[in-house]
């Protein structure tokens, strides 16, 4: 099956789940740096999968509180970091300021996939456990594919399954596992390089695709 580059419309704002987000995060963002390192691996190793170049364009979807923007931006890209919850926003946009790259980085507060805006824009693109946070995950991933410029690359780190209990705590925190969004990622990016790791009671994914130049 070819790639799909669909130019469908884009899936309207309640279809993001922003709502629930926004409320989980209100709770959530202040504990956020604190508790993911336990549970977040291969966020490091997806940056550097991600092969960012001096000058290059990269948008963190769903970049959260931030953790990759200044490991992006050590790298002379120019980065954006896309985030709808405005709690998780405030504190990337705090750690943009503490480590003085507002001039490297911007953020963007627009739901992933609600416009084209970036198209044939982006030269690397990168889901740090946000893809299993998006319901809409096929056309986002679409979006991403028309996104990236020739020869562009997405490298997407995230869950992939659990067993309860486990998966029943992953799932109250709005995370959404299966290998759907793998599949999709492969169809999309059948020039990929991806590998399944397991640690604990769950499964997390590492995939590295590049577009076609």
């Amino acid at each position: 099956m070819p790639p799909s580059t669909s130019h469908a419309s884009p899936p309207p704002a309640e279809a993001f789940g922003l709502d629930a987000l926004a409320r989980f995060y209100r709770l959530h963002a202040h504990l956020y740096d604190w508790t993911r390192p336990l549970l977040l691996f291969g966020r490091a190793a997806a940056v550097r999968a991600l092969d960012p170049r001096p000058g290059s364009t990269v948008l963190d979807v769903g970049c959260g509180t931030g953790f990759s923007l200044p490991l992006l931006a050590a790298f002379g890209a120019k980065v954006v970091g896309v985030e709808p919850s405005p709690a998780m926003r405030a504190r990337a946009a705090a750690r943009i300021a503490r480590h003085g790259l507002a001039e490297k980085v911007a953020l963007d507060p627009r739901p992933y996939g609600s416009h084209a805006n970036y198209e044939g824009r982006a030269d690397r693109i990168l889901f740090s456990y946000s893809l299993s946070m998006i319901p809409p995950f096929a056309e986002v991933l679409s979006r991403a594919r028309l996104d990236l410029r020739p020869g562009g690359r997405l490298v997407v780190v995230d869950f992939l399954d659990a067993p309860p209990p486990v998966s029943w705590g992953l799932r109250a925190s709005h995370v959404f596992l299966g290998g759907d969004r793998l599949a999709a990622l492969r169809e999309r990016f059948p020039r990929h390089e991806g590998r399944v790791h397991r640690v604990g009671l769950w499964r997390w994914f590492l995939f590295s695709g590049e577009k076609d130049a």
